[in-house]
């Protein structure tokens, strides 16, 4: 992080809200960034969830009916969104919905006031309506307590088919997913989400896009050098790395695919696929189909859930690595996805200087435009891009060119210090809403003021 050049306004009292903290999804992850540079910026920072993933060392609040995993708030889910209602069915969600709002906003109000938060960091729970109650109880503490808040938005509940089939709960979700506050400086995560939040909801928003925090880049080192070893990988094979879940929106298949063109091409080596990510009950037919393709393309395929996680360390008295580590071992990355709200693995293949395999998905064009060059298809595995990564891994000059081309528009565009100047132009200005508080507050005063001394005049 750089040293501060510029005066900083005084220290704000921050509380850094979401459903999960310190757990290893996307979004929780991408709140540790922010956390990290609010905290460098010379603020106070407080952590509010429903659930955390590791004890936290900041000053906290677990409010268990917040989180996902709650039974009440998974019933609230399924009744709203699976199945249509009657009109008595609805009026008893409505009130299911209440009681747990009124359960939720009380501990969150009392700890913002003793800790005299001043502002609020909120992600995502008010774009996706995964806790229906967390999202109506956030509005209306933002609203009662007229605090400033900054409202993160990953991807919305209209992108998905699961909110919309069924139009259960219309003013619900128009009124709170998002809120449409003044308090509120609404941030979306890339250019496309925000033309698509401003045509849905008619409001704008910053982009500030996710970051890379580079001490998070593992080199290798004693700990990780038998990785290869431990998936059965020959020093001479390429090592195919696919940082994601099984889910077929994922396109794993794909990379399979372009390994599976590779291997005739490349005569005394062999790629081999290391997919991270765990699968899921809703994945399992896809999991089966990904396990049939490789064995008819002939490719080896490592799922490695089971011992790759967000940190190195033993479980079950086994070792496991971080997701740093397969980075740093592996030959290429791939991300044939065919829909991200963002697309941090486009980034940290950047940062760890590895070639690219991508599909062409729609928020790519903003990395592209940044001037990033990746081996890159239009949801078919073309002959082209069988080329272009045979030579990138073939020509060491080549590949290197390009690896440190990328890596400098990564530091330049996506680091915390980029994210660092982002955000204390959001935070300045919040002070500039705290100053339209006591503006407002002192006019209030002085109206009162001026309207007793009419009222007591008058009596005369």
């Amino acid at each position: 992080m750089p040293k501060i050049k510029m005066p900083l306004p005084l220290g704000k009292r921050i509380a850094v809200i979401h459903s999960h903290l310190l757990t290893v999804d996307g979004v929780s992850l991408e709140a540790k960034k922010w956390v990290k540079v609010y905290k460098h910026l010379g603020h106070k920072v407080f952590l509010i969830a429903g659930k955390f993933g590791s004890e936290p060392k900041l000053p906290y609040l677990l409010v268990p009916e917040m989180s996902l995993e709650h039974p009440t708030v998974e019933s609230i889910k399924k009744m709203a969104f699976e199945a249509p209602l009657s009109n008595e069915e609805a009026e008893a969600l409505h009130g299911l919905i209440r009681s747990m709002v009124n359960k939720i906003k009380p501990p969150i109000i009392k700890f913002i006031q003793k800790n005299k938060i001043n502002l609020l960091s909120i992600e995502n729970v008010l774009a996706i309506p995964a806790n229906i109650p967390l999202g109506i109880a956030l509005s209306e503490i933002i609203q009662q307590l007229n605090i400033p808040t900054i409202m993160r938005h990953h991807d919305f509940f209209w992108e998905r088919s699961y909110y919309i089939k069924y139009n259960n709960i219309p003013k619900v979700l128009g009124k709170n997913f998002p809120p449409k506050l003044s308090r509120i400086k609404h941030v979306t995560i890339s250019t496309t989400a925000q033309q698509d939040f401003l045509r849905w909801t008619g409001v704008d928003s910053h982009v500030i896009p996710n970051a890379i925090d580079f001490s998070f880049l593992q080199p290798m080192d004693k700990f990780n050098s038998d990785f290869r070893k431990r998936f059965n990988l020959k020093k001479a094979d390429l090592l195919f790395l696919q940082p994601t879940r099984i889910m077929q929106r994922k396109r794993i298949e794909r990379s399979i695919e372009l390994i599976a063109e590779l291997n005739k091409k490349f005569k005394k080596k062999k790629g081999v696929l290391l997919v991270t990510g765990p699968t899921t009950p809703e994945s399992k037919d896809y999991f089966e189909f990904l396990v049939k393709k490789a064995r008819e393309l002939a490719v080896d395929v490592v799922f490695a859930s089971d011992c790759i996680y967000l940190f190195r360390g033993e479980k079950e008295e086994k070792k496991v690595y971080s997701i740093a580590d397969a980075y740093a071992n592996c030959d290429a990355v791939c991300f044939p996805s065919d829909t991200e709200g963002f697309g941090n693995i486009v980034i940290e293949a950047a940062a760890f200087k590895k070639p690219l395999f991508v599909n062409n998905y729609p928020v790519l064009r903003e990395f592209k435009a940044k001037g990033f060059e990746f081996i890159e298809i239009n949801d078919v595995v073309s002959g082209e891009a069988v080329e272009k990564m045979y030579s990138i891994l073939s020509n060491k000059k080549l590949r290197d060119k390009m690896l440190e081309h990328n890596f400098k528009i990564v530091q330049k565009h996506y680091s915390l210090d980029a994210l660092q100047k982002k955000l204390q132009f959001l935070i300045e200005e919040a002070d500039s809403w705290g100053l339209e508080r006591i503006i407002s507050g002192a006019l209030s005063f002085v109206h009162n003021l001026f309207s007793g001394f009419l009222r007591i005049f008058k009596r005369k």
